[in-house]
């Protein structure tokens, strides 16, 4: 046994024990302050990765290339819509959305519209928006799909500014078949929303 002796000096007292900061990290609670920290790293990057590549772009037109001079306002090409019911009897319900929406746009007096032939003759191919843009001389381009289980019907649309290759608006809707021209009107409506376009009030009305 070691015994120590300490001497104090005259009018000195013995300083009180120093006790441990409540503070101080024990190993384990260190461990899982690191995996936390990489947790909230990892959930963030993946934010970021959907952020980006979720809406990825698409290579912009050569305005230079265009087959047709850009009309002196906003144009666009409405694609065949996807029929994404699996089944073919589906693909009439598909080319009627397209249609109408053509039909839609059409009667807008600020937009140029591509008419039905045209955006037809890409239905069931694999093209690219900037090709579409090019062949056909407009800056703005719609594609979407359609889905229907009995009475029930999803639309999936996007609008893209070929230009740029940037989305303007994507949007899905969710409706029944007696419902099926209001959704239509819905997404006339935020066509014209996204490209900015002034309405008549009679237009304004039919929307």
């Amino acid at each position: 046994m070691r015994v120590y002796r300490v001497q104090i000096g005259s009018g000195e007292s013995v300083p009180p024990p120093q006790q441990k900061s409540n503070r101080q990290v024990s190993p384990k609670n260190g461990l899982r302050m690191v995996v936390v920290a990489a947790f909230v790293m990892l959930i963030a990057a993946g934010i970021g990765y959907w952020t980006k590549y979720s809406f990825p772009q698409e290579a912009p037109a050569s305005i230079e290339n265009m087959a047709f001079p850009l009309p002196d306002k906003p144009s666009i090409a409405v694609l065949p819509f996807t029929n994404m019911s699996g089944v073919a009897e589906q693909e009439y319900f598909a080319d009627g959305m397209t249609e109408n929406l053509i039909t839609n746009l059409s009667k807008i007096s600020g937009l140029f519209v591509i008419a039905r032939y045209s955006s037809f003759s890409y239905k069931g191919r694999q093209v690219k928006v900037r090709q579409v843009a090019e062949d056909l001389g407009v800056r703005y381009v719609m594609e979407g799909s359609v889905q229907r289980a009995g009475d029930q019907v999803r639309i999936n649309a996007q609008l893209i500014d070929a230009t740029t290759g940037g989305h303007l608006w994507t949007d899905r809707y969710d409706g029944s078949l007696k419902d099926i021209f209001a959704l239509q009107d819905r997404v006339t409506s935020k066509i014209v929303e996204a490209m900015s376009v002034t309405l008549t009030p009679l237009e304004l009305d039919n929307i």
